[in-house]
């Protein structure tokens, strides 16, 4: 094994894949390798005999041997791939087969007969197990599958990534058939995950006991004491009570223990309470609604919480109204944060309403001090100098480092002293990078201003950048090496052709799964060389996936591989948006994942909606068929750095506004640009972005396209262009 250096010789690694793959594959490799790296001009053969004289071969024969060596390879190739679309296409079949009889709702013995025969096709495949496993999904689907076929599965495949759904099966199995006992036994072995398998173990415990106090009714009175019994069941009903307090709406298998629970005075006012509250905070609004008590009380309370619930204006009225105890606490402090939100930011000064609400409902102080903090960062920007004054001097008094971290990005728009308000950070505010820069800019002596930065430049991110900047100097980000897979370390990783077949396949989310579980499953350091194979292989996403489970920051290479790189240039030939630019954004917004689709539509590599991809089609005359070309990687770049050409027209040759465009959309960065007033740096301008996500975006887009530029060796890279650098904002 030996280090793999990103920033050493590229083609040194590519010719080690592609040896290695030969090695993968071809098993008479050592003869093509003794015949490729030979003298063109000679060829030798020592025999085992000492006295046999040496044999030379021309020029000729030396040309016909290599070519006989390329031959018998390409040979060995065709048959490798060859053996693969077959078995691809009995995959495929098997597949097809499977969910037609799944869909019919029957699995006959034919039926089976033809699976199996597909399955004995696939011997070898990558995908031999996900080939065993739709035939046993199948015939669990259709309650045919029995204990053995089940246990030779396990058994067969101890690590697949079905182990827990097949481990789960038997809770089902058992409790359907009765075998109450055996269920016992095996909840000792494998713990309940889903909470109806949780109710199936309560359930056969509950019919159990029962029929044991049934035998005996009389037992207690007998014995003048309580039989095991009664504590096993007291415990039962202790394990059940915890469950429906956290449970919104529990399944069947539950309803006789339920019924035995609430008989024996388990559904009490404090636990329907106690259930209020987690149905609250879970924003189970219909559970929440349907929850009910004999008490024409509770019920009242209830009725609050629900009203609540849908409108947390209505907190000052459940505050005043509601009888105090620890759930009407905890409901009032969930629906503060709701009340924040619906708010008018313009505020008076003052928290007598608050001590008011915290006297009333009897909370503690730091409970107080935490709702002080968050209406001040609700009320934070009012303008009134009464108002002015009085937040600073909270800000002052609170000590809370979000409080005043925004004091400082205020501060430094308005162009205002922040001296005051970086030494009023804590300790550990102190030590983050941006608030590290900022203070050596506050700093006067220049020899301890320089010392700060010197000491940044080391560190990996924006703000050392920055501080690289301040003292004219290149940055160099941190090189790290990583140890090479071996193939005999690959061949002890089935779990890496599954993930290749997955791919070919284009079944993407398995794969992911499957690659996470690999990871999460190895040491670190074989945890890198894993990732390094998923680099050579191109396989993108899964890449930078395997960084962030890692851990692996400073391992910039594997975190920014160069994805889709001749597709790059081909989108932006005759456009004024650079490569390493436009593949900073698509890291930023997809990490590389084709198929990602975000909460707010966003779709693909570079996160296009598909109105702006619409429009932006529309406006540039490119084909555009609808969502679904936004997960073809090309048609996604092809609009995606279209889109960024036309913010490059809205902002010229400034990668800083137009990833912040990209982000929060243009006309908001007209807005930050016009509360500025040009009179801002470049630096200030960034800290003072009033939105957290997209000063990040900004900050990482700018980074990520500076360590792009380095990986792929660009002649002068730079930070920071002279028309984002010298400009005022």
């Amino acid at each position: 094994m030996r280090p793999f250096d990103v920033f050493g010789n590229f083609k040194r690694a590519f010719y080690s894949n592609f040896l290695q793959n030969l090695k993968e594959h071809i098993m008479w490799k050592k003869s093509l390798l003794a015949l490729l790296v030979v003298s063109p001009l000679a060829f030798s053969q020592v025999e085992k005999s000492k006295k046999s004289p040496l044999v030379t071969f021309n020029e000729s024969e030396v040309t016909e041997k290599i070519t006989l060596a390329k031959s018998q390879w390409q040979h060995e190739a065709n048959k490798t791939a060859l053996l693969l679309q077959q078995q691809r296409e009995s995959f495929w079949a098997l597949e097809y087969l499977l969910n037609g009889a799944i869909k019919q709702q029957s699995l006959s013995a034919s039926t089976i007969s033809l699976a199996q025969g597909l399955i004995e096709r696939l011997n070898g495949y990558p995908l031999q197990q996900d080939a065993e496993w739709v035939l046993l999904k199948a015939k669990i689907g259709l309650n045919q599958a029995t204990e053995s076929d089940i246990s030779a599965f396990l058994q067969k495949y101890p690590d697949s990534i079905y182990q827990s759904s097949l481990t789960q099966l038997p809770f089902e199995q058992l409790y359907q058939q009765q075998a109450y006992p055996a269920l016992l036994a095996y909840s000792k072995k494998v713990s309940p995950e889903s909470v109806q398998n949780q109710c199936r173990v309560l359930g056969a415990n509950y019919q159990l006991l029962a029929e044991k106090m049934e035998i005996n009714p009389e037992l207690t009175q007998a014995n003048n004491e309580k039989p095991q019994t009664d504590f096993v069941m007291t415990d039962l009903l202790n394990q059940f009570e915890k469950l429906w307090l956290i449970t919104p709406n529990l399944p069947s298998e539950c309803a006789n223990l339920e019924a035995y629970w609430k008989d024996n005075g388990g559904k009490t006012d404090v636990n329907i309470r106690l259930k209020a509250v987690n149905l609250f905070e879970k924003n189970a609004k219909e559970a929440l609604q349907a929850l009910n008590s004999d008490n024409p009380a509770l019920n009242g309370w209830l009725a609050n919480v629900v009203e609540l619930f849908n409108q947390p204006q209505t907190l000052p009225k459940f505050i005043e109204n509601t009888e105090v105890n620890p759930q009407s606490q905890q409901v009032a402090k969930l629906a503060f944060a709701k009340w924040l939100k619906i708010l008018p930011e313009e505020g008076k000064p003052g928290f007598e309403l608050l001590e008011t609400w915290a006297t009333k409902l009897e909370l503690d102080a730091p409970t107080l001090n935490n709702w002080k903090i968050s209406y001040l960062n609700r009320l934070f920007d009012g303008v009134s100098p009464e108002f002015v004054e009085w937040r600073d001097s909270q800000i002052e008094a609170l000590k809370a480092d979000n409080l005043t971290e925004r004091r400082i990005r205020m501060a430094l728009w308005q162009q205002t002293d922040t001296a005051k308000w970086l030494d009023l950070l804590s300790n550990e505010g102190k030590q983050k990078l941006e608030w590290r820069y900022w203070t050596a800019k506050n700093e006067s002596n220049l020899e301890k201003r320089k010392a700060i930065f010197k000491e940044m430049v080391g560190e990996r991110g924006f703000y050392p950048m920055l501080a690289a900047q301040q003292l004219g100097e290149l940055y160099q980000p941190p090189s790290v090496a990583v140890i090479e897979l071996t193939p005999e370390e690959k061949a002890k990783l089935p779990q890496l052709d599954r993930i290749a077949e997955l791919i070919a396949l284009k079944r993407h989310a398995q794969a992911k799964n499957e690659w996470v579980n690999l990871i999460k499953s190895l040491p670190q350091n074989q945890q890198l060389s894993v990732i390094l194979y998923a680099y050579q292989k191109q396989w993108y996403a899964l890449a930078v996936e395997g960084t962030i489970q890692a851990k692996a920051f400073d391992y910039l290479f594997l975190r920014l591989p160069n994805a889709y790189s001749d597709w790059f240039k081909i989108a932006l030939k005759d456009k004024p948006v650079s490569k390493t630019f436009a593949q900073a954004i698509a890291r930023q917004e997809s990490a590389w994942n084709v198929e990602v689709k975000s909460h707010a539509n966003a779709m693909g590599l570079m996160q296009l909606l598909p109105t702006t991809a619409e429009k932006t089609a529309k406006e540039n005359g490119l084909p555009f068929n609808g969502e679904n070309d936004l997960f073809q990687p090309f048609n996604n770049i092809m609009l995606g750095t279209t889109h960024l050409a036309e913010l490059n027209q809205r902002y010229p040759n400034n990668r800083m506004l137009i990833a912040a465009a990209y982000n929060a959309g243009a006309g908001r960065v007209d807005q930050w640009l016009a509360r500025s007033a040009n009179k801002l740096d470049f630096d200030v301008f960034v800290a003072s972005i009033p939105y957290y996500e997209t000063r990040g975006y900004v900050q990482n887009v700018l980074a990520y396209d500076y360590y792009y530029q380095i990986l792929q060796k660009e002649d002068a890279p730079k930070i920071f262009l002279t028309s984002e650098w010298d400009r005022k904002y």
